[in-house]
């Protein structure tokens, strides 16, 4: 499998670094601002996107989510949802809607990171498959 690209956006530092540790082998980039998380996904296409819901500047995640949609037509990557908010309901009805593809509820202990990181990456597999 070639090199996974992955984006990470997240106004919680605390929570980048706990990520950024489990993740230290892969291509990882964190953005702590949904603005300039906007910039970089305009500028370069990942394989994971890992986005907050609720973040302190201007955007949140759907839009950014959204704006990942719009520019992999092709739906070639795989997304993971974060949320502090308990609104399980609502991920439950945009996960139905393919806006991404996981979610994750904040706080949440790594072992439970990385049982929905490896379900990204075994998504990310088949989606390659089929392009081949």
């Amino acid at each position: 499998m070639e090199r996974i690209k992955i984006l990470m956006v997240d106004d919680e530092i605390n929570v980048l670094t706990i990520v950024r540790s489990f993740l230290r082998h892969y291509y990882f980039i964190t953005e702590i601002s949904s603005l300039k998380a906007k910039e970089t996904i305009e500028q370069e296409k990942f394989d994971i996107y890992i986005i907050d819901f609720q973040m302190s500047s201007d955007l949140d995640g759907i839009t950014l989510l959204t704006l990942i949609q719009r520019l992999h037509k092709n739906k070639d990557y795989v997304s993971i949802f974060l949320t502090a908010h308990g609104t399980i309901y609502l991920f439950k009805q945009e996960l139905t809607l393919g806006l991404f593809d996981f979610f994750l509820e904040k706080p949440f202990k790594i072992d439970d990171f990385k049982k929905v990181f490896d379900k990204a990456i075994d998504k990310l597999g088949k989606i390659r498959n089929k392009e081949n």
